[in-house]
């Protein structure tokens, strides 16, 4: 065999293996999984406990709750793709704090849940989540995602009626998020898409949006264009100079801004 078709081969066998490397390890270069399980009371979160449900194909999903005014909303969180629900606890507590009533939900993989992340299984369990929080009397329901969280609170969307959505750091779309990176070939090789402008797109009630033009990781011009889709007539966008995509949660710029869209949507006949 001539020496060009010998290096042909080697490139096409080279590009099918990174190809299905891609493809098979796309989860472990999406999620960063605490593997071990830290509870409220490790941390000393005390106003929170753990909640074990049963999904429908029998996988447990973990909740923490922290019981709230049922008067005022509650909110449904759904954290980023790194950690555990302990590493995100801390902003929680300052809603707590405020009266409301919040439930977090954990992945699989996450923290001691068995299980492998696929989108159709995080849209059902959540949609099991938000059952139960419904169950607990309250008159309206938030949803709340953070990062990657915010994809997996827009789906939800699709499968329950929430009263709110409430988007941090949010993506467009797995597709267009891992698009925007330069690592060649990963978006033809995505499994789930995650699209959430198509969730957005067709939620009507109150939505909040907040994104900084000095997050690095997520542009904020996907929050941007997410917020021109959205048909809602009480929908907000606020977009932050300063706050990287940690620190727009972690730091709590945007609590201020979550804070009052509760109390508005409190306030709110609707």
């Amino acid at each position: 065999m001539k020496k060009w078709l010998k290096k042909i081969l080697w490139i096409c066998i080279i590009i099918l293996a990174y190809v299905g490397g891609l493809f098979l390890l796309q989860n472990h270069l999406l999620f960063f999984p605490d593997r071990t399980y830290v509870s409220p009371k490790e941390i000393g979160s005390e106003k929170f406990q753990e909640i074990l449900l049963t999904s429908d194909d029998g996988n447990p999903i973990r909740l923490w709750y922290a019981v709230g005014d049922k008067t005022k909303p509650a909110l449904l969180f759904f954290h980023g793709n790194a950690g555990q629900i302990a590493t995100f606890v801390e902003q929680l507590d300052v809603l707590v704090q405020a009266g409301y009533g919040v439930l977090a939900m954990e992945y699989r993989s996450f923290a001691e849940v068995p299980g492998t992340i696929r989108q159709d299984l995080v849209f059902a369990d959540a949609a099991k989540s938000f059952d139960f929080l419904k169950e607990q009397g309250y008159h309206k329901i938030v949803i709340y995602g953070y990062s990657f969280g915010s994809a997996f609170a827009s789906g939800l969307t699709s499968l329950r009626q929430a009263d709110g959505l409430i988007l941090t750091a949010p993506f467009y779309s797995l597709e267009r998020e891992v698009g925007d990176k330069p690592v060649p070939f990963a978006k033809q090789v995505i499994r789930d898409e995650y699209p959430s402008y198509r969730y957005v797109g067709k939620f009507t009630k109150p939505l909040l949006i907040i994104t900084s033009k000095n997050d690095r990781l997520i542009s904020w011009q996907h929050a941007q264009d997410l917020f021109k889709l959205s048909p809602s007539e009480q929908k907000k966008i606020v977009v932050l100079d300063e706050p990287t995509h940690n620190s727009i949660y972690f730091e709590g710029s945007n609590l201020p801004y979550i804070l009052q869209f509760l109390e508005d949507l409190e306030k709110s006949v609707n």
